[in-house]
């Protein structure tokens, strides 16, 4: 990092991002995206519910596997992230934000239940907009372009699998097809940006270095 080439508030922004460019949240995507490939397989024999909470557990086991590996592998070479007063008001706003939202679809998603269920493309409209919303949000806030991306992939899934279904008859409006390849590519991102972090940055001699991200 040049600091006399670049401002302090754009040294922060770049710090900010290195926390999300080892690919462990990328992989941690493509495991939730996998849910939406693999459970209409699954719901024609457990339900509708069953076939999502069964992936609670290979999540939580995911996640610790993905800690364990950013405590061994990432945080000796990257360092440690302490965020200033500026950065952690902004984190802390994103935290107060998701977490209204999260009230917010929780509550929609009681009244979605009870209510009837829309069809084609006016079934999955609510989910796709909360999609664009939570992943535009963690974007702006953490400084990770990709999110934008990954948002409107996701959001545009259902969209592309139900187009699938009424044009070509795929089986459970084509989210196996469409999720399924979107877990795949987000994975091999995933996994080209953790081989390359660990490739690019060797272990320190010395114990991980704290960086701290003032702006932005």
């Amino acid at each position: 990092m040049t600091k006399n080439n670049i401002s302090v508030e754009e040294a922060g922004r770049q710090v900010n991002r290195s926390a999300f460019d080892d690919g462990l949240v990328d992989i941690f995507i493509a495991s939730l995206l996998l849910m939406w490939a693999i459970a209409p397989y699954l719901s024609v024999y457990i339900g509708d519910f069953w076939s999502s909470a069964i992936f609670l557990p290979f999540w939580g086991v995911l996640f610790l596997v993905l800690y364990w590996i950013h405590k061994t592998w990432i945080r000796p070479r990257a360092g440690i992230v302490k965020y200033g007063p500026v950065r952690k008001k902004r984190m802390t706003a994103f935290t107060v934000i998701m977490l209204i939202l999260n009230i917010a679809f929780l509550i929609l998603g009681f009244v979605a239940f009870f209510m009837p269920a829309g069809t084609g493309f006016t079934r999955i409209l609510p989910i796709t907009i909360m999609l664009v919303i939570s992943f535009s949000l963690a974007g702006y806030f953490l400084d990770v372009p990709r999110f934008y991306a990954y948002g409107l992939l996701w959001a545009g899934g259902f969209f592309a699998g139900e187009w699938l279904y009424q044009n070509y008859g795929f089986a459970h409006h084509g989210y196996p097809v469409v999720f399924g390849t979107l877990s795949i590519l987000i994975l091999l991102v995933g996994v080209y940006k953790l081989i390359t972090f660990i490739r690019r940055n060797p272990l320190p001699d010395e114990d991980p270095v704290a960086w701290e991200a003032n702006n932005g």
